[in-house]
């Protein structure tokens, strides 16, 4: 919380994007709930899902594009009041084509543009946050970030469902709040922007120029940038298997509370919520109040220490299914969980090129992300069609596997190699 009391031009930042992620996580589950109210209810829940998906696979092209930009700033202003219109566009056909399909696959269209010009905004403050931060402030700061998203997330879903209520199911107002909220991101940015004049100026005259190129050309560059970086590349490879097992966490495990019913804490419900509840408890706390000795650690060795939680997670509906149990190892793994972003992101600013950091923050998006589906196809796939324990069984063995290959590479450590450089240069 000290950089936010210290650093005027991030706190601002900050409560911007507080707003704009309001907006975000508000309109998601009702965007969801309307989604569910349609005739063909199945298709567009579906349909739904892949358009909330789908602009983070492009978060590469958006980071390109994102470096490529001439001034930060009025861009970023540019594209939350692009935003804000979409959904005045969306309020609109919600007023007067509320309810027909075809609206609603305008309104997946719409609701996709404005997504994914959120993630060419944010991309796009990647260097201005570069800029106002210093190195030993960058690892709180992501910290306070992760928690601000994390708080938004906790509180979004509730909020947004008990707002709509409030509305008597207004869809149409929901949507001009929604806009409103971009605009309230826009206004206080633009009326602090003098916070920003230095970051500004910095990065137009250290902007280099680039050549005009096909778009696959310079995606293809960005990749061999950091693959010839073996160290940064590795990470990126180990974040790419851990999302490839986290994201299928969720859906298993609720597959298996319909199976094993000694989990069950109450009713399926309460107990569904009380784990997401307790999860994002430990994703706040460890990223707002981390223990001193964790901040020892290399990013490698804390996600070796959250996988060996995630392990013991996979391992007790197998081993001794008790609800209690598997909630205090949830709460364990999010506290773990929440300390490696942070420094994974310090990591990223310190090391990559300020004229690359939108393109190689896209591209490490998208890396990451595209193994998500592949492995909640495989292990939700598994757990439908033969049994839930199986599939943890085999989650539990490729996290095991992450492990050994962390323990394995343990000398190709990157904060490790950099320490003892620096150390031998001195």
């Amino acid at each position: 919380m000290q950089v936010f009391k210290v650093n005027k031009a991030f706190r601002v930042m900050i409560i911007a994007q507080f707003f704009n992620n309001i907006g975000s996580s508000f309109f998601n589950i009702v965007f969801l709930i309307y989604a569910a109210i349609l005739p063909n209810k199945t298709l567009a829940v579906t349909l739904v899902a892949f358009a909330e998906f789908f602009p983070s696979l492009l978060s590469v092209v958006m980071g390109n594009l994102a470096d490529k930009t001439k001034n930060h700033l009025r861009a970023w202003s540019f594209a939350r009041l692009s935003q804000a219109g979409i959904f005045l566009i969306v309020t609109v056909i919600l007023t007067f084509w509320h309810g027909r399909f075809d609206s609603f696959i305008a309104l997946l269209v719409l609701i996709f543009f404005a997504d994914t010009i959120g993630s060419y905004s944010n991309l796009l403050m990647t260097p201005v946050s570069r800029y106002i931060l210093s190195d030993d402030q960058l690892q709180n700061a992501m910290g306070l970030e992760q928690a601000v998203s994390i708080t938004v997330s906790l509180i979004g879903g509730f909020a947004g469902v008990g707002l709509l209520g409030l509305l008597h199911q207004d869809y149409a107002a929901f949507s001009l709040i929604n806009a409103f909220m971009f605009i309230v991101a826009w206004f206080i940015m633009t009326v602090n922007r003098h916070h920003f004049k230095q970051a500004e100026a910095h990065i137009e005259t250290t902007q280099r120029p680039k050549p005009t190129q096909p778009m696959w050309h310079d995606l293809k560059m960005t990749f061999s940038y950091v693959y010839q970086d073996k160290l940064f590349f590795q990470l990126m490879l180990l974040a790419t298997a851990v999302n490839f097992i986290g994201t299928s966490l969720n859906g298993v495990f609720n597959v298996t509370l319909l199976h094993e019913k000694s989990l069950l804490i109450g009713s399926f419900g309460t107990t569904v919520a009380m784990f997401g509840a307790i999860f994002s408890t430990g994703m706040l706390l460890g990223s707002l109040l981390p223990m001193p000795f964790l901040s020892h650690l290399t990013t490698k060795q804390l996600l070796a220490v959250a996988l060996t939680g995630v392990l013991g997670l996979e391992l007790v509906p197998i081993i001794y299914p008790n609800g209690s149990v598997w909630m205090l190892i949830s709460f364990v793994v999010a506290y773990f969980n929440a300390q490696v972003n942070p420094k994974f992101g310090a990591i990223l600013m310190k090391r990559i090129d300020q004229n690359k950091l939108a393109s190689v923050s896209g591209l490490l998006n998208t890396f990451a992300l595209s193994s998500a589906p592949v492995g909640q196809l495989l292990f939700l796939g598994i757990a439908n069609l033969i049994s839930p324990n199986i599939s943890w069984l085999i989650m539990a063995i490729v996290t095991l596997m992450t492990v050994v290959y962390i323990i394995l590479t343990r000398q190709h450590d990157i904060e490790k190699v950099e320490k003892t450089t620096e150390t031998s240069i001195l």
